[in-house]
């Protein structure tokens, strides 16, 4: 890190890149891996300009990216700090995602078919001063908006929890599947594979995944 970059404070730091909040306000995001940010940037770009929720991009560069920093908890804060808002929550995500079906997905995203962020949880969504926004759009692609749903649908269904946390999951997991497309049960199969490809999972989620696929067969 650069003296200039010392100046910038930490706010968090995922599994592939660092977020900083620079001291002009805007937002730094920086691959730790050297991962080519551009694609990313031009996404939200195009995002943006058709009405989605995202942060605007400021400026994109090799492993950086610099954008917008949204003010607000991430939905993940809100749910710890405001447990009795878990149903709303998780109908505002199901939202979130109906939005997406309604934006063409642009040509340069891999894959073939609708738009996919594959990473769209809780943790994802900050609660902006103006709404929710949808955030880290490092993994998108073109494909099957059920899979989308299911992925969403695994990431707050199966994480290990302490017993008094089970109860505001399982609000949030109805409230969710309350305004998501009945279809998604199909696509749980399609959605699991790709969690449990991704990395190396604990023992206890893997096995909370296939109940969870078994349950979606019934």
């Amino acid at each position: 890190m650069t003296p200039r970059d010392e100046a910038h404070r930490l706010l968090a730091r995922g599994r592939e890149s660092d977020v900083y909040l620079r001291p002009d306000g805007l937002l730094l995001k920086r691959s730790r891996a050297g991962r080519d940010l551009e694609p990313e940037a031009a996404l939200m770009r195009y995002l943006h300009a058709r009405g989605l929720p995202v942060p605007r991009v400021h400026d994109a560069a090799g492993r950086d990216l610099v954008m917008e920093y949204v003010p607000g908890p991430r939905m993940s804060q809100e749910l710890d700090a405001k447990p009795w808002r878990a149903g709303a929550l998780g109908r505002e995500l199901a939202r979130l995602h109906r939005s997406l079906d309604d934006v063409r997905a642009p040509g340069f995203l891999p894959g073939d078919g609708r738009l996919l962020h594959l990473d769209l949880h809780p943790g994802n969504v900050v609660l902006g001063p103006a709404g929710p926004v949808v955030v880290d759009w490092a993994s998108a692609q073109r494909g099957d908006r059920r899979v989308d749903v299911a992925l969403s649908w695994l990431a707050i269904a199966v994480a290990p929890l302490r017993p008094v946390k089970r109860l505001v999951r399982s609000r949030l997991v109805r409230g969710f599947l309350a305004g998501a497309d009945r279809g998604v049960r199909r696509a749980m199969p399609a959605a699991a594979e790709i969690r449990l490809a991704r990395h190396a999972r604990d023992p206890v989620e893997v096995d909370a995944v296939r109940r969870l696929v078994a349950s979606c067969s019934d």
